[in-house]
């Protein structure tokens, strides 16, 4: 790569971003071939057919959730532990992409050229790969697939993983407390009640249900994120849960009385009516948040940030 195109890339990635946060979504084969995407929304955008080769976006913190990125030449595409949630990524050329840590849950990879591409640590939960090349990625322990469409139509997923409702509880009932490197996927956990609870290692929770359910006294620490789930009305009572990721999910009406919930990313996500804040430090981070009084927040931004526009309104809002 030359000076000159490393320059054009970060001139057209510059104004790709003005553009977005100006309201624009549709980028349809713009070439942003060596852009430096250093914005960490693009949530609902449409990349299809784009030249991202050896692009990087913001590590650590780009949000491609419900982006349409089909046929688009993603090749040496530098995305770690991007949300890339219900992507479309159908055709795209992904050839030594870099997507350690990524979140694929629910993504689109029908036909992609995924060869050498990196997907250690990567979720895959939901995942769509049938016809992907997959010759030569790199994978690792802390892959997981779960109920992952394979290249072969065959669905994967890490039986030492999965829990399903019934042998959580079961588990729960004959007086486990621990529970470590799991994954719970599409359960019902409405109106339970569970106290003690300790999630450990790397823990997934994605289309759970927790309407109504009360859970006093828990350590959520394990929890990497939750991602469209459902916790109306939910109980937190007394539980410790540091950086949580609570990515899409419905928090209406639930009560949050926390020991401990440092830092939270509230991405998408419904909070309106929630009860009580306690334990709850200033730091939110907010991008497409409904918050507690039915306000929308398009962010990205986050809470102490806001204290610093608009004091007197957050301080009425209890925020």
């Amino acid at each position: 790569m030359s000076l000159q195109e490393i320059a054009k890339g970060r001139i057209a990635g510059a104004d790709m971003i003005q553009r977005y946060r100006a309201g624009e979504r549709n980028f349809t084969g713009i070439d942003l071939k060596y852009a430096c995407l250093g914005w960490p929304c693009f949530i609902d955008i449409n990349l299809s057919r784009a030249d991202l080769r050896w692009a990087s976006f913001d590590v650590g913190r780009t949000r491609l959730i419900n982006a349409n990125l089909s046929d688009a030449n993603m090749e040496k595409v530098s995305l770690g532990s991007a949300f890339l949630l219900n992507a479309n990524l159908r055709g795209a050329n992904l050839r030594n992409a870099h997507l350690t840590n990524s979140d694929l849950t629910n993504a689109d990879l029908t036909n992609a050229d995924l060869i050498g591409a990196n997907l250690s640590g990567a979720d895959l939960i939901g995942a769509n790969l049938t016809g992907a090349n997959i010759t030569d990625i790199k994978t690792t322990k802390d892959t997981i697939f779960c109920q992952t469409i394979m290249p072969n139509g065959q669905v994967q997923t890490d039986s030492h993983r999965l829990t399903d409702v019934q042998e959580f509880l079961r588990l729960y009932e004959k007086g486990e407390r621990e529970f470590r490197d799991l994954v719970l996927h599409e359960v019902d956990l409405s109106n339970v009640s569970l106290s003690g609870v300790k999630f450990l290692g790397g823990y997934c929770l994605s289309h759970v249900n927790l309407v109504g359910a009360k859970l006093t006294d828990c350590n959520f620490g394990g929890i990497k994120r939750i991602v469209f789930s459902d916790l109306r009305n939910t109980h937190l009572i007394n539980c410790e849960w540091r950086n949580p990721q609570i990515i899409y999910c419905d928090l209406r009406g639930a009560y949050l009385e926390l020991f401990d919930m440092y830092a939270p990313d509230f991405t998408g996500s419904n909070l309106e009516g929630i009860q009580e804040f306690f334990g709850v430090e200033e730091d939110m981070y907010f991008c497409n948040t409904t918050w507690v009084t039915g306000e929308f927040i398009p962010g990205p931004i986050n809470s102490s940030e806001r204290w610093r526009e608009r004091p007197q309104k957050i301080r009425n809002d209890r925020f």
